[in-house]
């Protein structure tokens, strides 16, 4: 992952803007989305694009800074996405060759894993995506000081 003195690029993926914005404000300044996709084959679609540092040609969205000079350390999605939209997003980076002489590394995909056994916040309200924020900073936290991800390349949060 990258050094702490400047934001780690992610890709965050969602059903909802209304959502989006006030997580992606919580992930700052240590991370910086930016790319937010809606939906999972939007994400495969998209995530190629950047991965060569070029702006997909028909984004989702209009959220996220739009700066693909760095690879994203990681692509976080939401509940609404399964293990086959995981495998999709995770085929889609494998079809980028790495870029000769590169530092990056492959991203990390993240998949929300909603403990039933508590009660949460419903979405969209404000405590749904603080909770989000909390969650996904937990395992970003992670993965920085760990330097590497998961041999899967998914991880749970």
């Amino acid at each position: 992952m990258e050094s702490p003195s400047k934001p780690i690029p992610i890709v965050l993926c969602g059903k909802a803007e209304v959502v989006a914005k006030p997580v992606i404000e919580g992930l700052k300044p240590e991370y910086e989305v930016i790319l937010f996709c809606l939906g999972a084959q939007a994400t495969a679609a998209e995530v190629p694009y950047i991965l060569r540092g070029i702006p997909p040609p028909s984004p989702t969205s209009a959220l996220g800074t739009g700066n693909y000079t760095t690879a994203p350390a990681a692509i976080i999605m939401g509940s609404a996405w399964d293990a086959d939209d995981a495998a999709s997003v995770q085929a889609a980076i494998r079809s980028i060759p790495p870029k000769p002489n590169s530092e990056s590394t492959t991203p990390v995909i993240l998949r929300y894993n909603p403990d039933v056994s508590v009660s949460a916040p419903a979405p969209p309200s404000p405590e749904y995506a603080f909770q989000l924020v909390r969650r996904i900073r937990m395992c970003l936290d992670k993965l920085t000081r760990e330097q590497e991800g998961p041999e899967s390349g998914v991880m749970w949060y």
